[in-house]
């Protein structure tokens, strides 16, 4: 361990590299990520012991009229960081400022270093997993990697050195084989880890299970979400229409800001400060303090989600990225939406016929366009107000503003946090994100059978 005086003055130093680089009309800021991964290899015989892998790295970034200047460099300590100033302030064309000392090797995670205990706790752990989800695995060839990433990040802005904290996420992918139909199956959670495992063995146990029941019929149809669902159908159909990168025409939501596009009492607020749900954080990763930002104000279009390179947006500390390799851009935390005062069983009369969605797999939106699709995994009839059998997983298709136009003006009355979001991919980059809503009924979706 470091001496804390060492780590002081390697700090002030960074923030003085960091702040001499910059010239009149720039911003910018350095970035440090130490990454710990740790793979398992699961067949149906069982779980082999892990690999691990560590990477650290640092980048310097420079914005300039919208413009960014990017530079990586491999190492998390004092070295990487000057020569990545010097390589940025190269490209920029500035004399950077070096006046620091050369510092010791830099800090572990702050979690501390691992513990073979602890190791072995997660294999056994992953291994109890695997068994409860498939617990005769007779008729089964299984083919799935699993990793535990845990990450820390810092960054230094001309001003201070920010502790971003440290993130860790669980994340699974493969194929599963039965009968000779083969499925894939990929999972991800950034929840605490023993919460991870038993969200991976039910997802397991149900990507194991034969497909029952049929599809419900193409064509429109009146959709119940549970309050998992609807966390994800709010991400897809309001969260990222409101991120601010969505080209020059922007979304369609972003281009009728201050209009009335849901039900009055409808309140949808990004979040990042929810310490109980898995996107939050206090600094974003360009040094911005985060803060919670209304998207949807008494079903008015209210708020965007914005980073340090939203144009005449200032940021509200929702820059985040992947790597760093890769640039931040405007990302959302932890999408919340307020309660209603119906009960699910309401809902469920009020739709008639249609459907109950358990859970959704997977859903992508594209902003400018406003149209979604949403990958139903686990899914009931609903015949005359009453839920019957299960169906086959089949898509939901919609527009943004239409679908908006069509949530049912009473929806659930509790609100609770999603149990199949807690990873979001755009654009490649895998952010932690969460969510929490009620129930709600949304009419004259599209059904389509699902894609194998």
């Amino acid at each position: 361990m470091r001496n804390p005086a060492d780590l002081l003055r390697d700090a002030d130093d960074a923030v003085k590299l960091v702040s001499g680089l910059l010239r009149r009309g720039e911003s910018g800021e350095a970035f440090r990520e130490r990454t710990r991964t740790e793979t398992w290899t699961a067949s149906e015989s069982g779980l082999l012991s892990p690999a691990l892998a560590e990477e650290s790295g640092t980048a310097v970034r420079i914005r300039r009229e919208g413009s960014l200047l990017l530079v990586a460099r491999s190492g998390a300590g004092p070295e990487a960081l000057r020569d990545a100033v010097r390589e940025a302030g190269r490209r920029a064309g500035s004399a950077p400022f070096f006046k620091a000392h050369r510092g010791a090797a830099p800090a572990p995670l702050a979690a501390g270093p691992e513990r073979p205990d602890e190791e072995d706790g997660r294999t056994v752990a992953l291994a109890a997993a695997f068994a409860r989800a498939l617990p005769d695995p007779r008729g089964l060839a299984l083919s799935v990697e699993v990793s535990h990433i845990v990450t820390e990040r810092t960054v230094i802005t001309p001003r201070a050195l920010l502790p971003c904290g440290v993130r860790t996420r669980l994340v699974a992918s493969g194929t599963i084989r039965r009968a000779g139909s083969q499925r894939p199956f990929s999972f991800q959670s950034a929840r605490p880890f023993g919460e991870a495992a038993d969200a991976l063995a039910a997802s397991l146990r149900e990507a194991a299970r034969p497909s029952s029941g049929t599809p419900p019929a193409p064509g429109p149809i009146n959709v119940v979400f549970s309050p998992s669902a609807a966390s994800v159908f709010w991400h897809e159909v309001v969260g990222h229409a409101l991120e601010a990168d969505a080209g020059e025409r922007g979304s369609v939501l972003s281009r009728v800001r201050g209009a009335a596009v849901a039900p009055a009492g409808l309140h949808i607020v990004d979040d990042p400060g929810r310490a109980d749900l898995p996107g939050a954080y206090g600094v974003d990763d360009e040094g911005t303090l985060a803060r919670a930002v209304p998207l949807l104000s008494g079903g008015v279009v209210t708020g965007l989600l914005s980073d340090r390179r939203s144009g005449a947006v200032d940021s509200n500390g929702h820059g985040r990225t992947s790597s760093f390799r890769r640039p931040p851009r405007a990302r959302m935390a932890n999408l919340v939406a307020s309660a209603g005062d119906a009960s699910l069983e309401e809902l469920l009369d009020r739709c008639g016929d249609g459907v109950f969605v358990r859970e959704i797999a997977s859903g992508s939106a594209d902003p400018e366009s406003g149209r979604f699709v949403l990958l139903v995994s686990a899914a009931d009839g609903v015949r005359r107000g009453r839920r019957g059998s299960p169906l086959a997983p089949f898509t939901l298709t919609g527009e943004i503003l239409s679908a908006l136009a069509s949530v049912e003006a009473t929806w659930g009355n509790e609100v609770l946090p999603a149990t199949g979001l807690s990873v979001c991919v755009k654009g490649g980059d895998a952010v932690p994100v969460g969510g929490a809503a009620a129930a709600l009924l949304v009419r004259g979706l599209i059904a389509r059978a699902a894609r194998r």
